[in-house]
């Protein structure tokens, strides 16, 4: 939460004591707090006023009760290593970009898109790459596997289960989506 919501957290909670404070003090038999009660309502002016705040506290408990109550997103994270010490993760967009290090180690590929999922074995590494023409397909794509693998295993610390390779003209595949 930020510092601004924190500060208007405080002030709601201010208020709310200071309205628990008179209404204490109303239930111990002290005037004061309906002399009050009775000014603040007493003309038009007050009445719409105090209409208005209380509205604004209304939107603002609720708020507050919606942002209570959403969880805050984390980064998906891969487990490298647990043992009784701890243990040390990974986020899925740092290992993307291992696995971008190691694709640019191969010569011949264009462009890839990685996609990447954790499993009880390990690692699941999904590529959707475009190569160049006049590269062999299974040649580049075992090279990108054995690359991605060993980088993901020597850099990440990471198990890979498995790394499947879709080859596509990807280039060609996003201008057909806006032709048609």
């Amino acid at each position: 939460m930020s510092l601004g919501w924190r500060f208007l957290l405080f002030l709601y909670n201010l208020i709310f004591l200071g309205l628990a404070g008179a209404v204490l003090a109303g239930a111990a038999g002290r005037p004061e707090p309906m002399h009050y009660a009775n000014l603040l309502f007493s003309t038009p002016e007050n009445r719409i006023l105090s209409g208005v705040c209380a509205l604004v506290l209304i939107v603002v408990f609720v708020y507050i009760m919606l942002r209570a109550l959403i969880p805050e997103k984390k980064p998906k994270t891969v487990v490298i290593d647990q043992s009784l010490n701890g243990q040390v993760l990974i986020t899925i967009e740092a290992v993307k970009v291992i696995i971008m290090k190691a694709v640019r180690q191969v010569e011949g590929v264009k462009e890839i898109k990685p996609a990447v999922r954790n499993s009880n074995k390990g690692l699941l590494v999904y590529l959707h790459m475009m190569i160049n023409p006049e590269c062999s397909v299974p040649e580049i794509t075992e090279k990108v596997k054995d690359t991605v693998k060993r980088y993901l295993e020597e850099l990440g610390g990471l198990k890979v289960a498995e790394v499947r390779i879709l080859v596509d003209d990807l280039g060609t595949a996003g201008n057909k989506q806006l032709n048609a």
